[in-house]
């Protein structure tokens, strides 16, 4: 008696990946488990109630930024650091918002993914400018020069963050994200594809091991990548925030430069290093 069972039946008996957290725990920094997400949560919550849509959530994260740029060029020390950070905070529970309402709502979309991620930069783009403000006062115009390449630096940065934890989310959970979807047509779709372009340049070998992705190498990349992905956090926009109050309170905004330009670009070409060996090492 053939005791083999049929292809059909072998491949009902792989389990599927299990439903896509938004977040999941296990790659998550302390600092956004225990203070941005649950704010973020419950703002959500409330405001899945109203007409508030996600895309205005995130137009809101930018008001909040631009309010804390304000702050640290035209609030006296040490308000300006401390409301400073605050409006900066802020922003992170706003950036964290936008997702859970679209999520709660139904509303989640490849256009709403591209408009979150633009606002993010735009964001980031106000505490810089302000920054190079204050610093000019003291150290003259060259210091948009260090300013233009320590916000090249940052794209680069939260783009390699952000399609890290993307994969794991999609190789571990299934959930597709715009490598998958795209981001429609016209600007989005031009848009989409340097985003996609600067991802793929960054994640080296990732094709490969997706083409031996199964129930059993999912489990693996998990229990390879997870720390990997949770260690990139540095390369967080909370660890900005925190560089940029300290920079205010020291009374140099210079070092907010110096700190993405030196640290944080090493962190990101170790990143690149293990996630590419990590990578290498499933396809193999």
């Amino acid at each position: 008696m053939d005791t083999k069972a049929p292809a059909a039946a072998i491949a009902i008996e792989t389990p599927p990946p299990a439903p896509a957290p938004g977040r999941p725990r296990e790659i998550e920094a302390a600092s956004n488990l225990y203070l941005v997400h649950p704010a973020s949560r419950a703002l959500a919550g409330l405001l899945a109630r109203t007409p508030v849509s996600p895309n205005q959530v995130s137009v809101a994260g930018v008001v909040a930024a631009g309010g804390a740029a304000l702050a640290y060029v035209g609030l006296a020390w040490p308000a300006n650091a401390l409301i400073g950070l605050a409006l900066q905070y802020l922003w992170h529970v706003l950036d964290g918002a936008d997702g859970d309402l679209a999520r709660r709502t139904g509303r989640a979309s490849p256009l709403g993914e591209l408009i979150d991620g633009v606002c993010d930069h735009a964001a980031q783009v106000l505490i810089y400018v302000a920054f190079a403000i204050a610093a000019q006062a003291r150290f003259g115009p060259w210091v948009w020069v260090l300013a233009s390449a320590a916000g090249a630096s940052h794209f680069v940065q939260a783009n390699a963050y952000e399609t890290g934890r993307k994969a794991y989310r999609h190789f571990v959970y299934g959930a597709p994200w715009m490598r998958q979807t795209g981001a429609g047509e016209g600007l989005g779709a031009v848009l989409s594809r340097f985003y996609i372009g600067v991802s793929s340049a960054l994640s080296p070998g990732e094709p490969a091991a997706e083409t031996v992705m199964s129930a059993e190498t999912r489990d693996l990349y998990r229990r390879r990548f997870a720390p990997l992905v949770k260690a990139s956090g540095v390369l967080d926009s909370n660890t900005r925030t925190l560089v940029a109050f300290l920079a205010v309170l020291a009374g140099n905004p210079l070092w907010f430069f110096v700190f993405e330009l030196t640290v944080l670009n090493l962190a990101l070409a170790l990143s690149i290093v293990f996630r590419t060996r990590a990578n290498a090492a499933l396809a193999a």
